[in-house]
């Protein structure tokens, strides 16, 4: 499932490519020695040999290494979906939540076993997702992305309760674990001074973008039983302490 999201990607490049060079499937065909049917096949499944990707980079005058990094560069791009499709998946959490399985690295089979689900239901998740625009479905059964990955879901949008849900879930399990099975946790309030805020805000950010482009490089070079997901989640606001704690009169404070 990995390697065909990946193969999506690099695929994805290689169309844009070719249209910022004014190259067109028969052009292509010609330049291979093949005929553009053979050429649209190949486009249409994201299946061929390594050596068969290096032909059509050398003769685009691209290097694999190239591709690569133009894929990395456009995964840890964050895009949106579009507002109506995000209120249509929140009118589905069942959806909603067969979609997010499928994003993270799951395939169809999976989330059929994990959630006891027959073929005729994943199928029917997938069939909903393909109406949606958000996937295609191939021979055999085989997805295809049609949405840019990572996704930034709304602040305050259709689907922002729900996966504040998860968030608050994600951290109070972290913090609810074994001391020996604790992952990093930091939680600080100090007074910081506007251009301090600036500075480390652009920190932030850069370690989010390095999360996003770690992920690419390790889905690229490892094999997927190696890999794992992970979640980061991380915020920098002002914190109106008073907010958080109240302190009520002396003679109606609780005590254990």
């Amino acid at each position: 499932m990995e390697g065909q999201r990946q193969r999506s990607g690099l695929f994805s490049v290689l169309k844009r490519v070719l249209k910022a060079q004014g190259i067109q499937y028969r052009q292509l065909a010609d330049m291979m020695g093949v005929s553009e049917p053979t050429v649209k096949r190949i486009f249409q499944d994201q299946d061929c040999k390594l050596s068969r990707l290096m032909e059509i980079c050398e003769l685009i005058g691209l290097s694999i290494t190239e591709l690569v990094e133009l894929d990395r560069a456009a995964m840890a791009e964050v895009s949106e979906l579009p507002l109506s499709t995000e209120k249509k998946l929140a009118s589905d959490p069942a959806l909603t939540a067969y979609f997010m399985l499928l994003m993270t690295r799951f395939t169809p089979q999976e989330i059929a076993y994990h959630n006891q689900l027959d073929a005729t239901d994943g199928y029917r998740y997938l069939r909903e997702l393909e109406k949606l625009e958000l996937i295609r479905l191939g021979r055999n059964d085989q997805v295809h992305f049609l949405v840019s990955r990572p996704l930034r879901w709304r602040i305050g949008g259709p689907l922002h309760q729900m996966l504040v849900q998860v968030n608050q879930r994600f951290v109070g399990e972290v913090l609810d674990r074994h001391p020996r099975q604790t992952s990093p946790f930091y939680s600080t309030s100090r007074l910081l001074s506007p251009q301090s805020i600036t500075r480390l805000q652009e920190e932030v950010d850069s370690l989010y973008q390095s999360f996003q482009k770690q992920a690419t490089l390790d889905q690229l070079y490892y094999p997927l039983e190696q890999l794992q997901p992970f979640k980061l989640v991380t915020t920098m606001a002002p914190f109106d302490v008073r907010r958080y704690f109240s302190v009520p009169p002396f003679d109606q404070r609780s005590r254990s």
